[in-house]
């Protein structure tokens, strides 16, 4: 089950257009999954299938909100990184860089997802949340909450990837294979040096014993 995902209002709002903030829970909410192409939050993306439909947002707001307090400033990093793209009816592809397209890298688009982020922001730091979930806890039930409106196998268009460090990473597609391709030049890199070869990172070079340079 993919780990990284924030929400966002469905539609553009404000942080002032409610005072109740028991009238903020209801309203329609998107789910967004990230890929873990990297460590670095701010290199991270959102995957690439559009954003999930939340049944019942009041309760998974409330049940999700201290997982959601952390989540949510991946989503702020990005933004403020210029990273923050958000798939909409599976027409906007993410460069290969993972910067945002420059149609969407807009003022206009940058102030709406800010009010969206500080919406949601304000939602959960509002909400007297008593459930603190443990690590991959409940997570797994998350897909019952989530209008699924396709037949995928994967949520979000996300792989399920082991690193040769034995951590488990959600990633697309095409990330998927650009991590593999380096976990697998590790491991081949590892064992030509446990065959007293010598490779050097910076120029690309293999040293074998004879002298031989590859």
């Amino acid at each position: 089950m993919p780990r990284c995902f924030f929400i966002l209002p469905a539609k553009e709002c404000e942080v002032n257009s409610t005072k109740d903030v028991k009238n903020w829970l209801p309203i329609h909410y998107k789910l967004y999954f990230l890929c873990e192409c990297s460590h670095e939050p701010t290199r991270m993306h959102v995957a690439p299938r559009g954003g999930y439909s939340i049944k019942n947002s009041k309760q998974f707001i409330r049940r999700y909100e201290s997982y959601l307090r952390s989540t949510l400033k991946i989503a702020q990093l990005l933004l403020s990184a210029g990273n923050l793209a958000i798939p909409q009816l599976e027409n906007v592809s993410i460069a290969n860089n993972n910067t945002v397209p420059l149609e969407m890298n807009t003022p206009e688009n940058r102030q709406d997802m800010e009010q969206r982020l500080k919406f949601v922001d304000v939602v959960v730091n509002q909400i007297d949340g008593k459930q603190t979930l443990r690590r991959g806890e409940n997570l797994r039930e998350i897909q019952a909450y989530l209008e699924l409106v396709d037949d995928e196998h994967s949520l979000g268009k996300l792989d399920c990837a082991v690193t040769d460090d034995g951590h488990v990473r959600w990633i697309c597609p095409e990330h998927y294979d650009e991590i593999s391709f380096n976990d697998n030049m590790s491991s081949y890199i590892n064992d030509f040096k446990v065959m007293d070869g010598k490779f050097d990172q910076k120029t690309k070079e293999a040293a074998v014993i004879g002298g031989l340079t590859l």
